[in-house]
């Protein structure tokens, strides 16, 4: 059963991947796939929250943070008031983080490609688009799907989250 579930392979696909990419962004820049990510996603969303990257990330807010406190020592993010709201601050990548994603992304590129190597061009184009609707879809409508069929998560998220965390306590 589990080498036919979709989230066990997606899952094992990108921790392979991360996993073999990680020592080389690391020997190559000084810093993981991870803190790059983080990075990246600084810079694609100028202005963004720590809420907001929090939740972009899919890390745990304590490695985010902890990757962003990293990220603005080095230099590679600002920090800022949020004009708006005082309680909160927005990020964004500096020139010298915009330097380091630069030449990072080749990288990136040419690592996902040996990753697709296995498929023709047609059917890395497919295979992008189906994962792409795929990850539309889970963020859309699969939660409310999954809601109408399974009751019991209804719960809201954080009190889901609440829960969890009271289950491994025990």
């Amino acid at each position: 059963m589990l080498e036919r579930s979709l989230t066990y392979l997606l899952s094992s696909i990108a921790e392979d991947g991360i996993g073999n990419a990680n020592h080389i962004f690391e020997v190559r820049f000084g810093w993981s796939v991870r803190e790059l990510r983080v990075l990246r996603l600084v810079r694609a969303t100028p202005g963004v929250t720590f809420t907001a990257l929090a939740e972009m990330t899919k890390f745990e807010r304590s490695l985010t943070s902890r990757i962003l406190s990293k990220l603005i020592k080095a230099g590679l993010v600002a920090r800022s008031n949020n004009p708006r709201d005082a309680r909160q601050f927005t990020l964004t990548a500096t020139e010298k983080g915009e330097e380091l994603c630069a030449s990072a992304d080749p990288l990136t590129d040419k690592l996902e490609a040996l990753m697709l190597m296995p498929l023709a061009d047609d059917e890395r184009a497919a295979f992008l688009s189906a994962v792409e609707r795929v990850r539309t879809w889970v963020q859309g409508g699969y939660v409310e799907k999954v809601g109408e069929r399974f009751p019991e998560m209804r719960i809201p998220r954080v009190k889901r989250k609440k829960a969890a965390a009271a289950d491994v306590r025990e």
